[in-house]
């Protein structure tokens, strides 16, 4: 498959995220894709997959050369690399097949500049980068839901990045995403198993369940290892809450907001889906393409 080029675009961004390029170097591109872009998941919305190419093109990625893989519950970590990167470019799964190929919680990518597209509406997504051996850069994006969480899946995810591929674990920094605060996320019952693992992240108000998944998910990552974590990409999705940390943000007429699945069961809004892309730039490719057209 033929590697994407890399052209760095001067597009007007908006409040939800601050940049699109991760550090100085520009080695590491995300998008995240607003209400404005449309629904991304299939179970809401038949246009999801034209939502999602149209979004894809604006920043000049073909969804046939990109990875969108389906979410939940199976705790499945998945490894692409130049070896068996051609199986997953064009997928856009939406619950897997029969042999559950495309149903994961997490997505390594080594050695290759593969985008891979997570489609969320109110649970953290962590994209971890770091350093393997020879210069490599190695990424990995997570699904870290309470459920994920429970499971451990970002510590696991490291542990493998790290096992696997050498990562260099001081050269590794972590981002996290927009997803729910802990002041919207309000749950009536929480699982034993929850209760027992996240008891210094819940906080019982009025008789509901008020879960910091920012907390846990930042203490999973300490006890993986990681010490570098990057919240300026940060904002609730809910905004449902009055003490709730973008309450002000998803006020203010400008800001272009983010499909939520809580808000919309509380306020009876249309469900719905965005997406977080990140790929590593593939820097030697680019500047192959600019010697051979001088």
């Amino acid at each position: 498959m033929p590697k994407n080029k890399y052209v760095k675009r001067e597009i007007e961004y908006n409040m939800v995220i601050g940049g699109r390029y991760l550090d100085d170097s520009a080695s590491v591109e995300m998008l995240i894709s607003t209400m404005r872009d449309g629904n991304m998941a299939r179970l809401y919305s038949k246009d999801a997959l034209d939502n999602y190419q149209i979004f894809l093109e604006k920043y000049f990625i073909s969804s046939l050369e990109s990875f969108s893989p389906a979410l939940g519950l199976n705790y499945r970590i998945i490894t692409i690399d130049g070896s068996n990167e051609e199986r997953f470019t064009g997928q856009f799964a939406e619950n897997g097949d029969s042999r559950n190929e495309y149903h994961c919680d997490a997505v390594i990518v080594c050695d290759t500049s593969i985008p891979v597209a997570f489609r969320v509406g109110d649970c953290p997504v962590v994209l971890i980068i770091g350093e393997a051996p020879v210069d490599i850069k190695i990424m990995a994006l997570v699904h870290a839901g309470r459920a994920e969480l429970t499971a451990g899946i970002l510590k696991k995810t490291v542990g493998q990045m790290i096992e696997k591929h050498q990562m260099h674990i001081l050269s590794t920094t972590a981002y996290v995403f927009p997803h729910i605060c802990r002041n919207c996320y309000a749950l009536e019952h929480v699982e034993p198993v929850v209760l027992e693992q996240a008891k210094d992240f819940l906080e019982n108000v009025d008789d509901l369940y008020h879960l910091d998944l920012l907390e846990w998910l930042t203490a999973q990552l300490e006890e993986a290892g990681i010490r570098r974590l990057v919240k300026a990409h940060y904002r609730c999705t809910a905004g449902v809450s009055q003490s709730c940390v973008s309450a002000e943000l998803h006020k203010s007429k400008n800001f272009k907001g983010l499909f939520s699945h809580y808000r919309a069961v509380h306020r009876k809004e249309l469900e719905g889906r965005f997406v977080i892309v990140a790929r590593i730039i593939d820097k030697d490719y680019e500047d192959e393409e600019k010697i051979m057209k001088t």
